[in-house]
């Protein structure tokens, strides 16, 4: 299981925000996970988390500068929660049907988002 630690390049701390409401530019979460094995980073722009069966999860895309030759962002969804200290820990989901089951509530919030919007 691939556990990683956020650290927010905005300064908030990811948390759970629902996806219906409009976003402002300041609601934008930038973090940074670090892989707690390899000790990689990867800097990633945060865009649901929610409960789901007891666990939280949370829904964010690889974040990469614009440079012209960049692909589309492929979205990430990994369990969260907070450990002792308050730290904001993610592990990654192994069980398919987990990882299908969660996509699909996330798939709803933003189609509900979307129709909601307009």
């Amino acid at each position: 299981m691939k556990r990683s630690k956020a650290s927010s390049s905005s300064g908030k701390k990811p948390e759970h925000r629902p996806m219906g409401r409009k976003r402002s530019i300041d609601d934008d979460v930038l973090a940074v996970l670090i892989d707690e094995r390899s000790g990689r980073e990867y800097y990633v722009s945060m865009l649901d988390s929610f409960p789901y069966k007891g666990r939280i999860y949370s829904v964010m895309y690889n974040y990469e500068p614009d440079d012209g030759f960049r692909r589309d962002p492929e979205i990430v969804i990994m369990r969260s929660w907070r450990d002792d200290n308050g730290e904001q820990l993610f592990s990654s989901i192994r069980d398919r049907k987990e990882l299908d089951a969660v996509f699909d509530v996330f798939f709803n919030r933003y189609a509900e988002s979307i129709t909601s919007d307009s």
